[in-house]
């Protein structure tokens, strides 16, 4: 196919993705689509990493690692990009999960991948039944999810520039993603499965692991005050605007204005005066103890040590138990979060220890 028949039949493509678009933009299929190339399975590779170190600055390895045999997942679009052989030729199988009012974009960037490997065109799309959709709040880091489905040998953790923690199977097909949902160490863990037993399967693997004694999460007091404030400020100026449409400011100055007039609250000042430098740590035990002890370590030097008496396990599932500890502000960098209960009997046990990398907002565990 010359360049010019190339052009042409992507055009064609394109428009036919307008035509195909759902009216029903709120419904879930699983995009698909199936070409020959005329590259080679190696060819591919290089022409794809070539593609995306010009698009995202990455190696097509860490955009398109492989997951299995022939078999990868292209973080940049969350979509499965699979190679089989066809004589000389290579059979290229494309499936990425889209509500309808996305479809055409999700077409648009397997259109992309075909043109790179040389993949005949124009395309032919089926919209299948979605992947089951199974999603979880939770108090857990990208570590703690890769350590409660090591058993599942099918999922392979993936690094991602894209998410907080990412594991994807090509067999059956089924994604875990792990997106960070504020400051307090909250996530939110989404599931997508073609097999529902394997998805029920692996969110109860997570919450499971999840739900032992653990150290949960670590949240500066500043930061959390800060997006409180932020907040405050925005909820002010929409009803703001909805009494007096048409203000004369800008939205951002307002927003800054309101900011500022939330601070200068009495109550406010009081809580701002006594935020920096105190950290709040997230911990679940499972059983009484005469104290817990959290520590707060920069390397081997101690910045802060709180000790808590009568600790006693809550009474069912909920939210972990919160100790905040007091030290100077920290600067941008890692520090590690050590848990050590004394038991009725006088027994000291360590009960987990975590390393975290704080920006200066947010902990996250590296």
């Amino acid at each position: 196919m010359t360049p010019l028949q190339r052009g042409f039949a992507l055009a064609v493509s394109l428009a036919c993705c307008r035509a195909q678009q759902p009216a029903d933009a709120a419904r879930t299929v699983l995009v698909t689509t199936s070409f020959r190339a005329s590259a080679s399975y190696a060819q591919a590779i290089e022409r794809l990493d070539r593609y995306y170190q010009d698009q995202t600055g990455r190696k097509g390895a860490e955009v398109l690692p492989e997951i299995g045999p022939r078999r990868h997942y292209e973080v940049w679009h969350d979509m499965w990009v699979f190679f089989d052989p066809a004589g000389d030729q290579t059979m290229v199988t494309l499936k990425r999960q889209s509500e309808s009012a996305t479809t055409r974009v999700v077409k648009g960037w397997m259109l992309e991948i075909a043109g790179r490997v040389d993949g005949d065109l124009p395309l032919t799309f089926r919209e299948e039944p979605p992947l089951r959709l199974i999603e979880r709040d939770v108090y857990a880091s990208r570590k703690d999810i890769v350590a409660a489905l090591a058993a599942q040998a099918a999922l392979r953790p993936l690094a991602s520039w894209r998410h907080a923690g990412l594991s994807v199977s090509a067999a059956p097909l089924t994604s875990v993603v792990l997106a960070p949902m504020g400051l307090h160490g909250v996530h939110h863990l989404t599931v997508s499965a073609e097999d529902a037993a394997v998805g029920n399967q692996t969110v109860a693997r997570v919450v499971q692991a999840t739900a032992g004694p653990r150290i949960c999460a670590a949240f500066s007091e500043m930061a959390g005050l800060e997006a409180e404030i932020h907040k405050a400020a925005e909820d002010k100026r929409d009803e703001i605007s909805l009494r007096a449409a048409g203000l004369a400011t800008s939205a951002q100055l307002d927003l800054q204005v309101i900011e500022q007039k939330v601070r200068d609250t009495p109550e406010m000042q009081k809580r701002i005066a006594a935020a920096p430098g105190v950290y709040g740590i997230l911990y679940r035990v499972d059983r009484a103890y005469r104290k817990i002890v959290v520590s707060l370590f920069q390397a081997e030097r101690v910045l802060a040590q709180v000790s808590v008496p009568n600790v006693r396990q809550p009474a069912g599932p909920g939210a972990p138990l919160t100790v905040r500890v007091r030290t100077q502000p920290l600067a941008p960098g890692a520090y590690r979060v050590r848990l050590d209960g004394e038991s009725l009997a006088g027994e000291s046990s360590r009960i987990d220890e975590r390393t975290y990398w704080f920006d200066g907002k947010i902990f996250e565990e590296p």
